[in-house]
């Protein structure tokens, strides 16, 4: 008892200058949310009317799914194939929207997957998440992000092929993709990856929205996709690149305007630590400075380079698109296919055929010269208002090398 006692004095001592907490101080503190925001949980689970699919049963991409983000499935190397995953039955009536099962399954999950029928107008979900409220985001958007786990069967993949939309109670809605910068590591696989896409991304500016009454995150594919996404919420972030204008657009009038030449700008994929299918490279007996070195190799799935030349801005080219080239300088060992395309902020895109604008015999340096109204531009319904990058597509095998790309005006 005499070695006991000092022990249980000790305890009485340190007690008594414990704080009395209660369980609902407690719940309020683990409630403060962001900047006093606190519906900071957006999806975690399915099982409520918060969750919408297309009514469409084609146009729908959502299913729950019982893979939860909390579990390595890359581990003991299981896919979907393994884990049950069902089709909702939705009956979408808005404002109110219900949603009825066909069987009850654990709802851990999102699998979003489709093919991209060409004759869905829209395919795509909704989460009217904290039950339906308004939310309000006005102190909390140039600090904070919306984050979510994904994973995939197969992979992996270096870009996630849906826009993410926020929309107010009067339809208004502004728009943001999970661009290469915010997939942790650059790349989606088979292990539970995080994804964040900054709120100050959205275009908020350029559209009236009410970001003091938003209703809800909608999801739209512009592309086939087969990815499962789980415990997506809203944290704390800090947007590290600048902020250049507040309009967020940059209206080109200037020609020739400069998309690449000697030093790279904004760009995805080219110099990339993952890869090395495209890099920035100089010879000594090219006396032009830089060029982009394209050689696809089969041990890297990135076959595609990516150009904001106004760092991921609005570009505006309206006014001007029906007498404007694409011209560049191109170098070719071996191309067998390959296309470029425009695309605008909210998914839409336009291409054409690379191989239709060169001379394939030419071994040397030589100009290409593409009419932009080459492109599909009626065809695509691309804003041409809302431009955001131009993209090179290559296949397998391609060896050759790019240099002075640019828009020029016909005089």
């Amino acid at each position: 008892m005499q070695r006991i006692f000092p022990i249980f004095l000790i305890f009485l001592i340190s007690c008594s200058n414990l704080e009395k907490v209660t369980l609902y101080d407690a719940e309020i503190k683990s409630t403060e949310g962001i900047n006093g925001f606190t519906s900071i949980n957006i999806f975690s689970s399915g099982g409520t009317d918060e969750v919408w699919g297309n009514s469409n049963k084609l146009c729908n991409p959502m299913s729950f799914s019982s893979m939860d983000a909390s579990i390595d499935y890359s581990l003991n190397n299981m896919g979907s194939s393994n884990i049950e995953s069902t089709k909702a039955d939705f009956k979408v009536d808005l404002p109110t929207v219900k949603v009825k099962d066909k069987k009850g399954i654990e709802k851990n999950s999102l699998h979003i997957k489709t093919d991209y029928p060409a004759t869905c107008d829209w395919i795509g979900m909704g989460i009217g998440w904290d039950g339906w409220q308004g939310k309000d985001l006005t102190n909390i958007i140039e600090g904070a992000a919306i984050e979510f786990m994904a994973r995939v069967d197969e992979g992996p993949i270096y870009n996630i092929p849906i826009v993410f939309i926020l929309e107010d109670y009067s339809a208004n809605q502004c728009y943001a993709t999970a661009s290469y910068l915010g997939i942790d590591g650059g790349m989606v696989t088979n292990k539970w990856t995080k994804v964040q896409i900054p709120l100050p991304t959205f275009s908020y500016n350029q559209h009236n929205i009410d970001l003091s009454n938003i209703k809800q995150l909608l999801l739209q594919c512009y592309d086939k996709i087969d990815i499962y996404i789980d415990d997506i919420k809203i944290v704390s972030h800090k947007h590290k690149y600048k902020k250049v204008d507040s309009s967020l657009t940059v209206v080109d009038t200037i020609f020739p305007i400069d998309i690449f030449s000697s030093k790279l700008k904004s760009s995805l994929a080219i110099d990339n630590k993952y890869c090395n299918n495209f890099k920035l490279k100089t010879s000594p007996n090219y006396n032009d400075g830089n060029f982009i070195n394209v050689h696809i190799l089969n041990d890297c799935n990135w076959k595609d380079f990516i150009i904001s030349w106004n760092n991921w801005l609005y570009t505006d080219l309206s006014s001007s698109i029906y007498s404007v080239d694409l011209q560049f300088d191109l170098k070719i060992s071996n191309l067998t296919s390959a296309n470029i395309t425009f695309d605008d902020y909210s998914g839409k895109k336009m291409s054409v055929n690379l191989l239709d604008y060169v001379k394939h015999d030419n071994k040397d340096w030589q100009q290409v010269c593409i009419p932009m109204k080459k492109f599909p531009i009626r065809n695509s319904e691309i804003n041409l208002k809302e431009i955001k990058s131009i993209i090179f597509s290559f296949t397998e095998n391609t060896n050759l090398k790019i240099d002075n790309i640019k828009l020029t005006k016909k005089i």
